[in-house]
């Protein structure tokens, strides 16, 4: 037992929190932080036991590989003398067990609970590692949701040694105010075991899922599934009988919900749903204001052989196609019926591009009757695509190649897009392909008026200017609009801010807008032809869309729709969420299409042949992977509590390290040459950005390299120059005009200097390996090309590598510069390089990539040249298309 005020470490003992068998635990102050913690240690009789002590090591390693807002998180480990001790998150709230005590939970409550839950225990199934004592005792709950703990029952995956499963005792109290704990061979606490469990068979992660069947079970009626006198006869109630229905004992609880449950109690792990993350899709589902019992829900799968991850996504494309087919001859059939939810999934040998350079989101004909959407086949290549929806077959569309952003014409006849500069379109009896004019390469929306004319934005996400346009649908010169936007007046700019997504309403002379000011806010506005003024609709929403008396607009990925009348320009009721959505495209008879990002990814090494090798890091929102010069660590960007934080992953698996604390977003980050140090954009405290350095072990403090003007409101590190002495950097701000690449010096005054003057916008900065070169990608020609240039700069020298679009690059240690090109397509240009002199060997397609974001790095590549490193969506169902009809009745709903 350790007493208030004795230490380990840095850190400071304050006050016993609990203990049990296998452990005491501690409030304790990190005196370095200056943060509260909760600290566990081995009690004295375990100190001196191999298992006990093997146990405790597990546990930490379990934890360590788990970054989730969803689960404890691991701070540190450590020994002192003969006491070992693991550092934790302390977690203010109360546990489920203790909250169970006061009654069941309330439908609502319930669901955000348990798809919480289920977030956390997917993140650990991910990461390899299964709990193995899910039980409401082991989950908190916190201002900031639940949060799953105490993983020392927790094993890898992969089977473990008889050895490593024999010590079973875990943390409980007294037998009359907890479930009864086993002392045997055993693992687990027996009301919350699978029969597999208790019969002392290997676990795997369907074992977890019984386990969290059984927490469903007790938070929906307050009783628990299992009940006896005695240990042995709760273990024969877990292995010969089933629970009463839930619905027996909760009349109100959705017949959905108790069949949810049963089948996560299925005696047979077989005969229950495979994955945690089933089990999430059909609490959100059941959580969704489309849910209804006319709904056609996703089927849970009864073999664990499908579930493999490419096994999964054919056979639910299969089902999904089924699925849509049937939901749409419904919707016919009765136009007036519920809310309808279903997926479609892409072209067989296609994938989706919703997002990126060149995306091409889905979108309705004005009947609603067909969708089109860009799809990218085997070899790379990115066309329109069109789907009716009473038919489960899609046709590419000729004369498409490139195509993005497609729009359709009022009349459902013709299509608009925008291909390698120029906004074109396609009449669908004819396939005739037209020039409309040319664009700038930051084009990303458009909308027809019945009149004829076309009206598109040109803007890019990643900066913060932007215009209207408008031209004739037969073609001609594009004329911009004089709009005054109402951000724009705000913040005294303008010409200084994005327009997009515009969205014609039925008179055809007005529009919506959504405009982005120079903090990143999106505002609804609605404009005329008639007239430069811009009146506000609604604050913090973007992509705006009206359609039967509805405004529709995007917030925090998420479809609302609110009553609107455009006569007035006013607003009326609450907003209905309708969807999970970033992209989505509405019909005049009551029919969405959505797309989402997906939330989570996944870093994953890939051969130059396109196929994967390993995963590395568990699922995370991981962006801009950087390898460290000597190949064997990774720093990346994910999110926090706080912002946005660095943590270095091992290049081949192992356990996270985070690097920087405090709040605010610490991003964009680059390894000095030596692998010492990193050096990264992070906001200051007076306000406006700073670029800093510090120690790449996290240790010591931060060194501000260089103070940025307040005006500039994004300044992302791309690279360090080999000898040392310079870091590029990208900067934006209104004034600007443009996204320029910087060099920062660090020696003399350290006064920054441009790396290609051009009346455009540049990104990147990445170093050649002998640091005689630089990287960058430029919309100057009217698309995304990409450019090496002498370094320090020469005039007049700079070589065009990518010949169809060239962005995200990177180079390996051999002198290859890997980028993206058109439909994300991996390309390798072999170069040789001299001081004084660059040829282009060759260019060769390697396999098209899912990138995730414009604005960030997607992949690296290794020492060798020899695989790649990527980020990817974590996610299958972000493949698919959603469809949702008769969405007005949801939006009508009181």
């Amino acid at each position: 037992m350790l007493t208030v005020g004795s230490r380990l470490g840095p850190y400071e003992i304050q006050s016993p929190l609990g203990a049990g068998g296998m452990g005491e635990v501690y409030r304790a102050r990190d005196t370095r932080l200056d943060r509260t913690v909760a600290i566990k240690i081995l009690p004295d009789h375990l100190a001196e036991n191999p298992k006990a002590q093997d146990r405790f090591q597990r546990e930490a390693r379990a934890i360590s590989a788990l970054n989730h807002p969803h689960i404890c998180h691991l701070y540190d480990v450590g020994a002192q003398d003969a006491t070992s001790y693991i550092v934790m998150e302390y977690l203010e709230g109360e546990t489920l067990a203790d909250r169970l005590r006061k009654g069941p939970l309330a439908l609502e409550q319930f669901l955000r609970i348990a798809i919480e839950i289920c977030d956390g225990l997917e993140k650990a199934h991910r990461s390899g590692v299964i709990h193995r004592d899910l039980k409401p005792g082991n989950i908190m709950l916190t201002k900031s949701g639940a949060k799953l703990m105490d993983f020392g029952l927790a094993k890898a995956i992969a089977p473990e040694s008889t050895d490593a499963l024999a010590l079973s005792r875990t943390l409980s109290a007294s037998p009359g105010a907890q479930p009864l704990t086993a002392q045997g061979t055993i693992v687990g606490t027996y009301q919350y075991m699978s029969p597999e469990q208790i019969e002392g068979k290997e676990a795997d992660t369907r074992s977890d899922i019984f386990s969290l069947g059984c927490v469903f079970y007790e938070m929906l009626t307050g009783a628990r599934a299992f009940h006896g006198k005695s240990s042995a006869s709760i273990m024969a109630a877990v292995l010969e009988r089933d629970p009463a229905p839930i619905s027996t004992l909760q009349p109100m609880t959705p017949q959905a919900l108790d069949r949810l449950a049963r089948t996560c109690l299925a005696k047979d792990p077989d005969e229950r749903i495979q994955t945690v993350h089933d089990v999430k899709l059909q609490l959100q589902w059941l959580a969704s204001p489309v849910s209804s019992q006319d709904a056609v829900a996703i089927p849970a799968p009864k073999s664990r052989r499908a579930f493999d991850k490419l096994g999964w996504i054919a056979a639910a494309g299969l089902g999904l196609l089924l699925i849509a087919g049937i939901v749409w001859t419904q919707y016919r059939q009765s136009p007036a019926g519920a809310p309808i939810f279903s997926y479609i999934p892409p072209p067989p040998d296609t994938h989706f591009l919703a997002f990126s350079f060149g995306a091409g989101p889905a979108v309705l004909s004005p009947d609603g009757a067909k969708i089109a959407f860009s799809a990218i086949d085997h070899a790379g290549k990115m066309n329109l695509w069109l789907r009716p929806l009473d038919s489960h077959d899609a046709t590419v569309l000729a004369g498409t190649e490139n195509a993005s952003a497609p729009f359709w014409s009022p009349d459902g006849q013709s299509l608009g897009f925008l291909a390698d500069g120029k906004l074109k379109t396609i009449n669908l009896s004819s396939g005739a392909v037209n020039l409309v004019c040319d664009v700038p390469s930051q084009a990303t929306s458009g909308t027809w008026s019945p009149q004829g004319l076309i009206v598109f934005a040109s803007s890019l996400e990643t900066t913060y200017l932007g215009s209207i346009d408008s031209v004739s649908a037969n073609g001609g010169t594009p004329t911009p609009l004089p709009l005054a936007s109402v951000q724009a007046a705000t913040f005294g700019a303008p010409s200084g801010l994005a327009l997009t997504s515009p969205f014609f309403l039925p008179n055809g002379k007005q529009f919506l807008i959504a405009a982005r000011d120079n903090q990143g806010a999106y505002n609804v506005e609605m404009a005329s032809l008639d007239s430069p003024h811009a009146q506000l609709i609604l604050a913090n929403a973007s992509k705006p869309a009206y359609s039967d008396g509805f405004l529709l607009f995007l917030r925090d990925s998420k479809l609302f729709a609110q009553r609107f009348d455009p006569a007035a320009a006013k607003l009326s009721g609450a907003p209905k969420m309708l969807a999970a959505a970033d992209a989505y495209s509405v019909a005049a008879n009551g029919t969405i299409v959505f797309q989402s990002r997906p939330a989570e990814h996944e870093l994953e090494w890939f051969g130059l042949d396109g196929k994967p090798l390993q995963q590395v890091g568990g699922i995370a929102n991981y962006l801009a992977p950087r390898l460290s010069p000597d190949g064997k660590h990774i720093l990346t960007m994910m999110n926090t509590d706080t912002g946005t934080d660095l943590w270095s992953i091992p290049a081949d698996g192992g356990v996270s390290t985070r690097l920087t604390f405090g709040p605010g977003a610490k991003a964009w980050s680059v390894w000095s040459p030596d692998g010492k140090y990193i050096a990264y954009e992070r906001p200051v405290e007076s306000g406006g950005l700073a670029i800093v350095r510090k120690p790449a072990d996290g240790s010591g403090n931060e060194e501000t390299l260089l103070r940025l003007d307040p005006s500039i409101t994004f300044a992302p590190t791309e690279g360090w120059s080999p000898d040392g002495r310079y870091i590029t950097y990208g900067a934006f701000s209104p004034a600007q005009h443009h996204f320029q690449a910087w060099a920062l010096p660090l020696f003399g005054d350290r006064k920054p200097f441009l790396i290609a003057p051009v009346p455009a916008d540049q990104f990147g900065g990445g170093f050649s390996p002998d640091g005689h070169w630089v990287a960058y990608f430029s919309d100057e020609t009217g698309r995304p090309e990409l450019y090496v240039v002498p370094f320090p700069p020469r005039p007049g020298a700079k070589y065009q590598i990518s010949q169809d679009g060239g962005w995200n690059f990177a180079w390996s240690k051999k002198n290859q510069l890997f980028f993206l090109s058109t439909g994300n397509q991996l390309i390798e240009a072999d170069l040789d390089l001299t001081p004084q002199s660059l040829q282009v060997r060759s260019l060769r397609p390697l396999f098209p990539m899912n990138s995730l974001d414009i604005a960030a790095p997607a992949f690296d590549v290794s020492l060798d040249g020899t695989r790649i490193l990527t980020v990817t969506p974590a996610r299958p169902e972000s493949t698919f298309i959603g469809l949702l009809t008769n969405w007005t009745a949801l939006a009508r709903q009181k």
